[in-house]
Order: structure tokens, then C-alpha cells, then sequence
């Protein structure tokens, strides 16, 4: 699958229209193109659960934030009261260029935690050279998941940046 310009691989808007689960999904082999996100989780803050998600084979170039988690799409509030545990996800194979410094944003709700995040083979650079960041909020399984955190994740993390943080 090859996608230009686009949000490439979502679990997307879950819990908009009330209580939805995903799962047991996989995306694989994908080519991202001058996208916004390459392979990444939005949900709402209601109810509901993504369980056993992987991303595996991605390869991107010029991608906005490649790999991205949350629980308030769009709103940036209350992403504490999202109730939508995301477990089991797996990001494995993922290479290509970051528009900006950041590889992943991943913040999870305090009240439902990610947990089970597994990363492997993992090979992201800002297209402009440097190191790509990688953000990190209340994953529980976050020293063993296989990618190291530089540092925490807000909340209100947007879905697109517009420069290198």
C-alpha cells in the first residue's frame, strides 16, 4: 500500500460515537509519502479498548510525526477521563524520515494506561539530520518496550507540528 499526503496507517476516532473496541488488527507493508502521521492511534476520551494492533514494514520519507498516540484527538483536553485502555500494539520494521525531530509521541490517559507497547527494528531520522525524539507518557511497560523515551509526552501533543521541539 503506498499513500501520499495522507494520515497512512490509523486506528482512528475511536470512542466518537460512544463505546468502540478494535481488535486484532494488522497494517503491513506500507510506503508513506509526504504524510501527516505514518502509523499511529487516536481515540476520544469515552469508553472502549484497542487491543492487539501491530504496524509492521513501513517505510516513509518526509513524514510529519511517523509514529503518534493519543486519547483526545483534536481537542487536547481531557485526555486523563479517556476510559480506552490501548494494549498490545506493536510497531515492528519502521524506517523513514521525520519532517521534524520527532520520531513518536505517545501520550496514554492516566486513567486507562497503554501497556504491552512492543518495538522493534525501529530506524527514524529527521529528514534535515540530527536525532529524532521519541516522547513518552504513562506507558506502563515503557523500560522494556524496546524503544528508549527521551523524554515525556504532554497531554495536549499536537497531531501535526510545525517545526522541531
Amino acid at each position: 500500500m503506498t499513500c501520499y499526503e495522507s494520515g497512512c496507517a490509523v486506528i482512528g476516532s475511536i470512542g466518537k460515537e460512544g463505546t468502540e473496541t478494535v481488535d486484532n488488527v494488522v497494517f503491513d507493508g506500507f510506503n508513506c509519502h509526504h504524510s501527516s502521521n505514518a502509523a499511529w492511534i487516536k481515540t476520544y476520551p469515552t469508553q472502549g479498548h484497542v487491543r492487539n494492533v501491530t504496524f509492521r514494514n513501513f517505510v516513509f520519507d518526509d513524514v510529519n510525526q511517523p509514529i503518534y498516540v493519543t486519547p483526545c484527538i483534536y481537542s487536547g483536553t481531557n485526555c486523563d477521563n479517556s476510559r480506552i485502555p490501548i494494549e498490545g500494539i506493536t510497531w515492528e520494521n519502521i524506517t523513514g524520515t521525520s519532517r521534524y525531530n520527532i520520531a513518536a509521541g505517545m501520550y496514554c490517559s492516566r486513567n486507562a494506561q497503554c501497556k504491552d507497547f512492543k518495538f522493534s527494528n525501529i530506524n527514524i531520522k529527521p529528514k534535515n539530520g540530527g536525532t529524532a525524539k521519541v516522547l513518552c507518557s504513562n506507558i506502563q511497560n515503557q523500560a522494556s518496550m524496546g524503544l528508549k523515551c527521551d523524554g515525556s509526552c504532554p497531554a495536549n501533543f499536537p497531531q501535526q507540528l510545525n517545526g522541531n521541539r
